[in-house]
């Protein structure tokens, strides 16, 4: 006879609570311990229901029930094919996220999707300021008389195509060459250190084409400057309505209200510089709007250098264990995957 869901989900709680108290369980116990959903009551009807069909015995006639060997097996199948299940999803987890790993940016983007699907809570993804970042190489585009495309591409794989101006023009040619001269000049520093190197260069006996790199440079900075204040990324941010305490509306819309202040919010996860993850409850959180919220928060680093951050946030009230599993899951994955790439 096959058992509908929820006799089953009290049977399930019947056999875990015995195996981890040997003690006869009774239907006030379930009703305290385990969320099931229903009344003291409701749980007793069931378990007689369960003890008719062989799943229970009551070895007195006041006490509670324990599992039979019936229950046992019931509850082994539902193990295995849970754990099944399980490493199903992790496979199909780890197999979508590999296909992004070809940007840095859409690689944790769609990694704080995956976290927030399997926690069920909001997730954010931040990206290192490109500034920080060492450049691998760079490519400009003349899409008009004045307007220049940069393609630049970092050594953790963080790419940005700023789009910026040079009063008067440059011709292709030229463009090119400084094209060539940045990929030589720039090897294992920053942008602003090449434009620091080529400064002193000048103060010196520089060369036309240095003169004129330093007047696309600094035009591609202050874009930079413009365009990367901070790369933050919101998923699940419904999710806050699973949980009861933001049905009420005036909290719900500060949460969103702070979810608005990106670059308070980039200033407050990107200050976390350690290895492994950081876990922030309430008051500990600097920024006064989340001071109600808890985040846990891993940081991804490649050859020791920070790549970006991965936060799940919700209330104080959080599930702790499984959060803290899921997202040192994700994360190490990730990890794994940008240290083998670049």
């Amino acid at each position: 006879m096959k058992m509908h869901d929820r006799k089953l989900k009290i049977l399930y709680a019947i056999v875990k609570d015995y195996i981890e108290t040997a003690d006869a369980v009774g239907s006030r116990t379930l009703s305290k311990k385990y969320n099931l959903g229903v009344s003291a009551a409701t749980i007793r009807n069931e378990m007689a229901d369960l003890e008719e069909l062989g799943y229970l015995t009551q070895p007195y006639t006041s006490s509670g029930r324990v599992p039979s060997d019936s229950a046992y097996r019931e509850y082994v199948n539902y193990i295995m094919a849970l754990k099944k299940k399980t490493s199903q999803r992790k496979h199909d987890i780890e197999s979508n996220v590999a296909s992004k790993i070809g940007e840095m940016r859409e690689l944790l983007h769609y990694s704080s999707k995956i976290l927030s699907e399997i926690t069920s809570y909001t997730t954010i993804a931040l990206s290192p300021h490109i500034e920080g970042c060492r450049v691998e190489s760079i490519q400009f585009v003349k899409i008009s008389s004045e307007m220049i495309l940069a393609i630049i591409v970092t050594d953790t794989g963080v790419i940005r195509k700023p789009v910026f101006r040079i009063i008067g023009g440059i011709d292709s040619t030229t463009l090119q060459k400084i094209t060539n001269l940045l990929n030589y000049k720039m090897k294992g520093l920053t942008l602003r250190e090449v434009e620091q190197l080529l400064l002193r260069e000048i103060n010196r006996e520089a060369s036309e084409l240095e003169k004129a790199t330093i007047k696309v440079l600094p035009e591609l900075l202050k874009t930079l400057e413009k365009i990367d204040e901070y790369d933050i990324m919101f998923n699940g941010t419904a999710n806050i309505f699973n949980f009861p305490e933001y049905n009420d509306v005036v909290r719900a819309k500060a949460f969103f209200s702070m979810l608005e202040k990106k670059q308070a919010m980039y200033n407050l996860i990107a200050a976390i510089n350690n290895d492994g993850i950081s876990i922030s409850i309430g008051k500990e959180n600097d920024f006064d709007e989340a001071k109600e919220c808890t985040l846990i928060t891993a940081t991804l680093k490649n050859d020791g250098n920070i790549v970006g951050w991965l936060t799940v946030i919700g209330p104080t009230r959080m599930e702790y264990t499984k959060v803290l599993k899921d997202i040192r899951y994700v994360s190490a994955f990730v990890n794994e995957l940008m240290n083998h790439k670049y």
